[in-house]
Parts: structure tokens; C-alpha cells; sequence
């Protein structure tokens, strides 16, 4: 097929993957991975739509340009930092896809738009829209064509627990519906025009028939049907279209929840169904909470666990190491526990901390010796059944309280918070936890959640942009003074640091109800959220801020605090600002040099992924620079045609096709020739064979047939016939011209650049005849249509 119809498939499998893309909006939060995916689809399309000129439909040639240009803008998003150096750069990439796959491994959706993640699902759908490309445009089998967008709406379909929204399947078979169409659409031109019966106007080709309205009925039809059939079958799993997900429905599924260890725990907390996720039964009387993950970076927006690589060694069947900072000064005793999980599926091991051995589980389990975090190794934990050997600590208050300074490193790695943090916060902890040893300071910072500072416990506070646990959560939490254990730990947390003191995030479950005597089961409504704070001799240990009824804090933050714990409002700092040494200065040049290189890796100083938008606009600027000029001789044919119904507007168009296509190799003559002159010029200059001179001879006489005869509503030989005719002699006057004509009349058609320079007239027409709807032209008149000049013939 040609005339068009290649741009046009290559702009509608575009729009398909790109509407296809939408499907894992539920994943990934906020839409700037959206702006990145775009990129990579105009990317495909505008090089498939300059290829195909180059290449002259070689498709081999088209797919590996578009896979290098696609290539070279993932480096530009990316790693442009590297793009000297390629096996740098390379290498760059294959560092963020392995951080952006652990990601996906440990947190559940909707997960934060690192640079890997963006990397994943951008470079996911540019993958998508060259397969769909390659499959709807260069091989023509749009049916193919679905098959990478259904493997693309499967992803968040098999990731959501409670599947994909219905609106959103909706979406992903628009796109699919326009691909089939828009290939439909140019079969049936290819056949030229419908026949009508008596007394009917011929319809024009891929136009608005009864065929074309009953395949769409169908269509839509087809796609109401798979919305509809799964919520009336009974035992029919709806999951891929999203459901109620709280496994009541009848029909015998199994509730999966997920705690999302970066604190989204909003959901499982007002879930109004309490699902039971896993029972345990254990030696300690009043055990601790059981915790799943620690989250020990912050970057203003969330609290998520390290992204560093755990290597393979550290494999639980070989035993856990001593907790971090543990010292035999504290209290301990050896403790056990029985684990049984129902409907938790998590990467992340729930156990009490800090375990010394695991047993029981099947598959690779990982720990992390800074945080004693477990994670496994493409497995998780439904259906696990483990036993635990944990160690139950207990420091007193006098210990914590005569605490020694921590490690250097403790400090400089836990008390680290992004350079822009709103300074309320940092004033409201200094002046609530005022001075004395890092112990008291925390115990007042607790004491004043807990009872001193009017806070109130709700689940159903309002919910913020970046998150419970953004630096703007905190600031609308301090003032509101109402939330849940993510506000009040984050808060905590954050607080803790800037007062000097190493802290972090604990994720997990409360004790859970008491079933018998030390057996317990936890359910989706004890999720829970607490900091821990690091203290030297003793190491982490658990605070609980948060005054939710029945919740009480530990004994060894319970000591006799005296004054100085009320609201920061009745309290005045006596605290100096710390002393600004050389390192300190150091210190604060290198964060500024890092966050320089940073910049120019092309990640913002939160870790999150930026649009390098200048290198991205050049490059898109030149793409379709390339492909304006083709694009618009194709669209100014093809409107041409369209208007063409009578027998003497369809020799028009195709003497005008001839002329243009001509004119785009070279080939002028005089506006006072004949259309008999010009054939004869033709077959003098260029010795065309019987069948080329024949295709002359029919267009010279249709056109003096529309000129000289008299009017008839018979279109005569079809659209498709007479522009073959024109393709024939086209042709065989290209094959005379130099390969440089060839390629610029392909790539930059001298008459795709006076259809561009003739939109200036066609705007300013627009505006003026809007202009003119509510007042008089310039020359007095009130809209008044001007005359149309009859379209001319002569060439």
C-alpha cells in the first residue's frame, strides 16, 4: 500500500502503544514516566515514517534505524552524562534496569518514579511500539500488533492485586479497535470505491458505510461483553479488570494484601474488610511488633528501604549476624516463634527482630547485614511456614540514657535529609525536644506525640500528593495534628535526625489478637509504622509515637522526664545552632558536587528521574523536521483525493499528482502548455514505455473529458486506478533522475514544503474568519464569504 497509508499506520500503531502505556499508570506514581514513554513512541514514529522514505520500504533497514534512534534516546533521558563514553553508558543502564527490578521485586505498587523505574516502564513501551510498528506498519498484520500491547496491559494486570480498573481495559481496546480500523480503512480504499445501488451517492472509499458502522458496532459490542461476561459468570475470576478484592464474593478466592514497605499502608488500614494474613505462635508473653522491612533512606518524599545489592552469601541458611550496635551490657534472652502465612504475599520476611536463624522456608532468602532486612530471591512469602530463633532485647532507660556518642558512620549515613526540608519542622523539634542527652530529647519528642501535643489518631486524614511520608505531609500533619503511624513515625523519624540522633523507619504488624496461649493471629488492620532510633552500646531500638488505643509505648522510653515536655508553644530553646567546622564545609562541598554530577547524570537531587527536556525538544525537533515536509505532501494528497467525487475532480487530482510528483524530481513546464504538450514533451524526454505512455494517454484524455465535456455525476475509473497510472509514470521518469533527486524528492518533496508554507495563508484565513463571527471585516462586511475561485487545470 502507499499514498499515505504507511505515515498513517505508523502514527496509529503510535498512538496505540502510547494509550496501551496508560495501563500501568496504577504502578508507578505521578505521570513522569508518561512524558518519557511519549518520548520513546514519537521516537519509533517519527524514525519508522523517514526510515520507510530512506530504506523505500525495506523493512529490515527501517527496523534497525528506529532501534538505534530508539537506543540513543534512552542514553539521552538516561545516561546522557555517559554519552561519550558508550560502554559507559551501557553500563549505566544496566545499573538502573537492576535497581529499578529491585524495586519491583520489594515494594508493591504504586512504587515512586526512581530513574530505573522510569527506565523500565519508557523503555518498556519504546520496545512495544517498535514490535507493534515492525508488526502493524511494515508487515501489515495489525491482529499481530495486539499481541505486545496485551503483553503490556498484563503487567499491572497480574501486579495489581485487585486488578486493573475496567475504564482502563476500556482504554487498551480503543487502541487495539483503531489499529484494526485504521488497516481496515486502507484495505478498502485499495479497492477503490463502494458501490451504491440506484439512486445512492457513491461513497468514497473507507468511507462511512453500512459495512464500516456495523463493524464498529461489533467492535464495541465485543469489548462491552469481556467488561460485562466476568462480573455475571459465577467462579469467573474478574481479577484482570480489577474487582472488589476483598474476597467475598462467593466464588471461594484467596485475598492476597501486600504491605508496601515505602508506607502506602493507607488502604490496608481502612480496608473494610479485616483480612487475616498470617497466625504465629511464640515464648515471649507480650511480644514486639513483628516487622517486615526497615526503611532507612529518605529523600523528602518517602522512607524506602537502601537500594543496595545484597550479594548471595548472605544467605539465611548460614545464620543471621549480632544486631548492629548490640553489646552484651543489655539484657537478652534467646526466644522462638512459629510462623504460618494465609494471604500475605510479600518479598519482604515478616519476623521479629532481631532474628539469629530461619528455618523452614523454600527458595533463595537474603539478608541485609546493616538492617537484618530479608528479602528472597524470586520468591516471596505465600504460603510460607517458618520457624524463627530471635533474640528479645531489653536496655533499660538508664542505658539508653548514658548512651556514648555512635559511630561516625552511624551518624553521617542516619541523619542525612535532602537540603530542602521545610524549616518548621526542624524548628518545631528543637523547641519540643530542648536540650539534654539524644535519650531525652527522643522521649520528649515521643511523649509529645503520644500525649502532650493534641494529636489525634485517623486513618482518614487528609492525604497529601507526595505522600504520608513527604517532607509537605509533615509540615499539614504538625498543623492538623491528626494521622496514622506513617505521619507520626515518618515525623518522628525525620525530627530525629535533625536533632543529630541516627533514625529510620520500621514496617510491619502489631502483636495481632490473642487466640490461645501464645498464639496469635495478625490481620491487615494491625499494619503498623514505628521509628528506631540508634543509640550506642544497645543499637536500634523501637519508639512508639503513635497514640492509637492499646498501643503502649516501650518501658525504656517511659522514664521521669520532668519539665520541658509540653507543647513546643509553652517551651522556649536554649539549644545553639551547632558549630560549622571544616569538615562539616567539606562535607557540604562534596553534597554540592555530588548533586552537580547528579544533575548531569540526569537525576534530580531526590533520587527521582527528571525530563532533560533540551536535548529531548533538539532531538524531536530534528525527527520531525525530517519527517514535516513527506508528511505533509501526504496529507495534502490525500485531502486532495478526498474531495475528489465527480469524474472531473478525480482527473483533476490526478493531473495534479502528476504535476507535483514531477515537480518533487525536477521535471517543470511552462503554466501555458497543454496537458497534449505536456504529454508530448514527456515521451520526448523521456522515452517512456507503451504501458507508462499508455497511463498518459488515459490521464491527458480524463482531464480534457472534465474540461471540455459536458458534466456528469459518473466518477468513472476508480481513485486507485488513476493514481497507479500516475505512480507508473512518476516512476519511470524517477529512475532516469540522479540517486541525490530520488532521496530529496522522498525525504523533502518540494511540494510537502509549499503545503507547510501554505498553512500560514490557511490560519490566518481561520482566525480572521473567527475574528469576523462577531463584528465586520476590515472592508466593512459581516462575514461575508468571499467567493471561491473555480480550481484550476492548468499545469
Amino acid at each position: 500500500m502507499s499514498n499515505g497509508s504507511d505515515e498513517r499506520m505508523a502514527v496509529t500503531a503510535a498512538v496505540a502503544s502510547l494509550v496501551a502505556a496508560l495501563t500501568l499508570a496504577p504502578l508507578i506514581k505521578g505521570s513522569t514516566w508518561l512524558f518519557a514513554a511519549a518520548i520513546m513512541v514519537l521516537a519509533v514514529m517519527v524514525t519508522g515514517i523517514v526510515g520507510r522514505q530512506l530504506a523505500r520500504g525495506w523493512w529490515p533497514a527501517v527496523v534497525g534505524l528506529q532501534a538505534v534512534v530508539l537506543f540513543l534516546a534512552i542514553v539521552v533521558l538516561f545516561a546522557r552524562g555517559e554519552i561519550a563514553d558508550p560502554p559507559g553508558a551501557v553500563r549505566m543502564l544496566s545499573d538502573l534496569l537492576d535497581t529499578g527490578l529491585q524495586i519491583t521485586q520489594s515494594q508493591s505498587p504504586p512504587v515512586d518514579a526512581t530513574r530505573g523505574i522510569v527506565l523500565l516502564a519508557a523503555g518498556g513501551t519504546g520496545l512495544v511500539a517498535l514490535a507493534v510498528d515492525i508488526l502493524a506498519t511494515s508487515f501489515r498484520q495489525p491482529a499481530l500488533a495486539g499481541l505486545p500491547l496485551l503483553a503490556m496491559y498484563c503487567v499491572p494486570a497480574a501486579l495489581l492485586d485487585d486488578g486493573l480498573p475496567w475504564y482502563l481495559f476500556l482504554i487498551a481496546a480503543a487502541g487495539f479497535l483503531l489499529l484494526l480500523s485504521a488497516d481496515a480503512g486502507d484495505r478498502v480504499r485499495a479497492w477503490g470505491r463502494v458501490l451504491a445501488s440506484a439512486g445512492q451517492r457513491p461513497a468514497r472509499a473507507g468511507g462511512d458505510t453500512g459495512l464500516a458502522r456495523g463493524g464498529r458496532r461489533v467492535g464495541l459490542a465485543a469489548v462491552a461483553l469481556a467488561v460485562a461476561i466476568p462480573s455475571f459468570v459465577p467462579g469467573l475470576d474478574n481479577q484482570l479488570l480489577g474487582g472488589s478484592g476483598d474476597g467475598s464474593d462467593g466464588s471461594g478466592g484467596t485475598v492476597i494484601t501486600r504491605i508496601n514497605p515505602i508506607l502506602d499502608m493507607r488502604r490496608d488500614l481502612n480496608d473494610p474488610v479485616d483480612t487475616e494474613l498470617l497466625a504465629y505462635t511464640t515464648t515471649v508473653d507480650n511480644p514486639d511488633p513483628l516487622r517486615i522491612v526497615t526503611d532507612d533512606e529518605y529523600d523528602g518524599k518517602t522512607w524506602k528501604p537502601s537500594g543496595k545489592k545484597i550479594p548471595r552469601a548472605n544467605n539465611i541458611s548460614k545464620g543471621l549476624p549480632t544486631a548492629p550496635g548490640l553489646t552484651a551490657a543489655v539484657k537478652t534472652s534467646s526466644e522462638t516463634s512459629q510462623i504460618q502465612i494465609y494471604r500475605l504475599r510479600e518479598t519482604y520476611l515478616p519476623l521479629p527482630y532481631p532474628a539469629r536463624t530461619v528455618t523452614g522456608l523454600d527458595g533463595e532468602w537474603l539478608y541485609d547485614p546493616d538492617t537484618l532486612n530479608v528479602i528472597g530471591n524470586k520468591v516471596d512469602t505465600t504460603q510460607a511456614n517458618y520457624g524463627v530463633e530471635f533474640t528479645e532485647v531489653t536496655p533499660t532507660a538508664d542505658q539508653l540514657a548514658n548512651a556514648g556518642t555512635a559511630p561516625e558512620g552511624i551518624v553521617k549515613q542516619y541523619t542525612q535529609l535532602p537540603d530542602d526540608m521545610p524549616a518548621e519542622i526542624e524548628r518545631t523539634a528543637r523547641n519540643v525536644a530542648g536540650n539534654g542527652s539524644a535519650y531525652e530529647k527522643a522521649v520528649r519528642l515521643q511523649e509529645w506525640f503520644r500525649t502532650g501535643g493534641g494529636f489525634v489518631y485517623n486513618t482518614k486524614a487528609p492525604e497529601t500528593k507526595n505522600g504520608d511520608g513527604s517532607a509537605q505531609a509533615i509540615v499539614e500533619f504538625l498543623k492538623a495534628r491528626e494521622g496514622y503511624c506513617v505521619h507520626y513515625a515518618s515525623t518522628m523519624a525525620v525530627m530525629a535526625r535533625q536533632l543529630g540522633i541516627p533514625a529510620r523507619v520500621a514496617v510491619g504488624f502489631l502483636p495481632g489478637s490473642v487466640q490461645t496461649q501464645n498464639t496469635r493471629i495478625i490481620s491487615s488492620r494491625d499494619a503498623h509504622a514505628w521509628p528506631e532510633l540508634y543509640f550506642a552500646g544497645v543499637g536500634w531500638v523501637r519508639f512508639e509515637p503513635t497514640p492509637r488505643s492499646g498501643q503502649a509505648a516501650p518501658d525504656w522510653t517511659l522514664p521521669n522526664t520532668g519539665t520541658n515536655s509540653d507543647t513546643p508553644d509553652s517551651q522556649t530553646s536554649t539549644t545553639t545552632a551547632p558549630d560549622t567546622s571544616e569538615g562539616d564545609a567539606s562535607s557540604t562541598a562534596e553534597a554540592e558536587a555530588t548533586q552537580e554530577q547528579q544533575e548531569a547524570a540526569g537525576t534530580s537531587s531526590d533520587g527521582g528521574f527528571s525530563v532533560p527536556w533540551q536535548p529531548v525538544v533538539l532531538l524531536l525537533v530534528v525527527l520531525l523536521g525530517l519527517a514535516a515536509p513527506r508528511t505533509a505532501s501526504v496529507v495534502a494528497g490525500r485531502r486532495r483525493w478526498r474531495q475528489a467525487v465527480t469524474a472531473s475532480g478525480l482527473a483533476t487530482a490526478a493531473w495534479d499528482d502528476l504535476r507535483l510528483g514531477l515537480s518533487d524530481l525536477g521535471v517543470r513546464w511552462a503554466a501555458s502548455w497543454t496537458p497534449r504538450a505536456v504529454r508530448q514533451r514527456l515521451n520526448d524526454d523521456y522515452q517512456l514505455a507503451p504501458e507508462q505512455s499508455a497511463a498518459l494517454d488515459r490521464l491527458v484524455d480524463e482531464l480534457e473529458n472534465a474540461l471540455y465535456a459536458p458534466p456528469t455525476d459518473e466518477p468513472g475509473r476508480a481513485a486507485a486506478d488513476r493514481r497507479h497510472d500516475v505512480a507508473l509514470i512518476v516512476g519511470a521518469v524517477a529512475v532516469q533522475k540522479s540517486g541525490r533527486t530520488r532521496w530529496t524528492a522522498r525525504l523533502w518533496p518540494g511540494s510537502g514544503l509549499t503545503a507547510l508554507a501554505g498553512l500560514t495563508p490557511w490560519i490566518t484565513s481561520r482566525f480572521r474568519r473567527g475574528s469576523s463571527s462577531s463584528g465586520p471585516d476590515e472592508d466593512g462586511t459581516a462575514g461575508r464569504k468571499p467567493r471561491e475561485k473555480a480550481g484550476s487545470t492548468r499545469s
